[in-house]
């Protein structure tokens, strides 16, 4: 049996008329008429009987037109889903951001998807990159932004902008007003550090290798999984630590924390828009993507 069938049938039922059904599905009476014939022929049964007060339902039609008045309504149902889905209207977005990007690009990038499309309701999940980008092969999660390299064979990657790691201290630290500090000093100095998995974790590690400074040997004082405790800690004189320019922009303007040069060592890193390789983009995160890039993150 098809759509047409049901359709058919249920209209003739309903109204009691051959005519009737023709005329809602734009056929003529004869081909309707095959049309519940050839229903009949694959139930086994008679489906309407044809009396002088119209066609009138079975018992075994009774129980036909209300399944497919069931599956005609399901089918409704699931058309307009998929027209709410093109049209972006009532859908849930699931995104994802480490713990930077997370915290200070996607609100911004969230109101300004709410301006265009407020039919969108959107679903964030923050974490560190490694686990962004698990939860996007998990497919827990459509898009994400992260601040580390993704596998090129599980991940498409479209770098958004960039971010400069700088090194802080708080107000009164031995080390403010210095114009460098050396390896040597920095070695013997408590830090705070991101924990693995982290993308600030990963990229500073590599600068500092590349800088010639042994990441094992570093006094770390601390693991930290989150920037603004990370922050608080070096506020509170916990030791110093590399962090986002992004989280510290209003200590470093008031003056509370203070960037400190290490020998000349400058860290920065891109933030990328990560997805699924191979996979198609909802309307929904089409649109959420086409305003990071406009955001210019």
């Amino acid at each position: 049996m098809n759509i047409k069938q049901l359709e058919i049938f249920v209209t003739i039922a309903t109204t009691g008329s051959f005519s009737k059904g023709a005329d809602a599905a734009f056929i003529t009476q004869s081909t309707a008429s095959q049309h519940i014939a050839t229903l009949e022929d694959l139930c086994g049964v008679r489906l309407l009987d044809r009396t002088g007060r119209g066609a009138i339902p079975t018992e075994a039609g009774k129980i036909m037109l209300a399944h497919a008045q069931q599956v005609l309504k399901s089918l409704k149902e699931t058309e307009q889903a998929m027209l709410q889905f093109r049209q972006c209207d009532g859908v849930e977005l699931c995104v994802g951001g480490s713990t930077i990007p997370g915290t200070y690009l996607l609100p911004k990038a969230i109101a300004a998807l709410r301006a265009t499309d407020p039919g969108i309701t959107v679903k964030a999940e923050i974490g560190d990159s490694s686990e962004i980008l698990a939860k996007l092969l998990e497919e827990h999660i459509e898009i994400g932004i992260v601040g580390t390299t993704a596998d090129e064979k599980q991940f498409t990657s479209e770098a958004l902008g960039h971010d400069v790691i700088l090194l802080v201290a708080r107000k009164g630290h031995q080390w403010c007003g210095r114009s460098d500090v050396q390896p040597e000093e920095f070695l013997k100095a408590p830090i705070i550090m991101r924990e693995k998995g982290s993308g600030t974790n990963d990229v500073v590690n590599a600068a500092l290798r590349q800088h010639g400074i042994k990441t094992e040997e570093l006094a770390v004082c601390a693991t930290i999984s989150s920037s603004e405790a990370i922050k608080q800690a070096v506020l509170a004189g916990c030791g110093v630590a590399f962090i986002s320019e992004m989280a510290v922009r209003e200590e470093l303007l008031h003056g509370e924390l203070v960037p400190i040069n290490l020998a000349g060592l400058t860290i920065t890193r891109t933030f990328s828009l990560v997805r699924r390789k191979g996979r198609t983009l909802s309307p929904a995160a089409a649109a959420f993507s086409l305003i990071l890039r406009k955001e210019n993150l």
